[in-house]
């Protein structure tokens, strides 16, 4: 994604078929605008994934 959008990320593999990517997002637009493009839409549709994205908080 780049630095500007993406400031960390852990990426964890559940079983062969499942993982998880957790990141800190700097910029929500340019990482939707970077999720929905043609290339990665094509991408999901060939290698049968499915995103589901969820915006946490931290609680202090």
């Amino acid at each position: 994604m780049g630095k500007e959008v993406v400031s960390d990320y852990e990426f964890v593999k559940v079983d062969e078929h499942k993982s998880h990517l957790l990141m800190n997002v700097l910029d929500m637009d340019a990482l939707c605008t970077k999720m929905t493009s043609d290339e990665c839409t094509e991408w999901d549709k060939s290698n049968n994934c499915k995103d589901t994205v969820y915006g946490i908080e931290l609680v202090e």
